[in-house]
């Protein structure tokens, strides 16, 4: 397993209720993201002993997922066919509003969030779109 720890977030009115779990295998990952259901369980966040990590947010049929190495350049998991509307999904306990090809299915946050806690690699069947930090000096 390429991750060392998952966090899950539960919660509770304005409280964070949720834990920081070690990893003995994907099906208690998976078990997880499954979970997510848009309002208590709203984010799941797949950690390293470095900055690389992976975020799960959503639930219900609506995920939004991305992806670092470095904790300055993101990858975010997208359906380019869906329209281009915007989605609110609730992710860390917060609603937002996200571009409707920024939701995606269990089925491939799923392929997407297993390729990465097993291997460390983004999954190549999925696509992604790169995003970058930007700093003002």
């Amino acid at each position: 397993m390429f991750i060392t720890k998952f966090s899950i977030e539960d919660w509770i009115g304005n409280q964070n209720r949720g834990c920081v779990e070690p990893v003995h295998s994907w099906q208690e990952i998976e078990s997880a993201i499954r979970e997510l259901d848009g309002h208590h369980k709203t984010l799941i966040t797949l950690e390293t002993d470095s900055e690389t990590h992976m975020a799960v947010g959503g639930g219900s049929g609506k995920y939004v997922v991305y992806l670092t190495f470095d904790n300055e350049s993101f990858h975010y998991l997208v359906d380019p066919s869906k329209l281009d509307m915007d989605e609110f999904v609730i992710v860390g306990g917060q609603e937002g509003v996200y571009s409707a090809k920024s939701c995606v299915d269990l089925k491939t946050t799923l392929k997407a969030a297993k390729a990465f806690a097993e291997l460390g690699t983004m999954e190549e069947s999925v696509i992604w779109e790169k995003d970058e930090v930007v700093e003002r000096v």
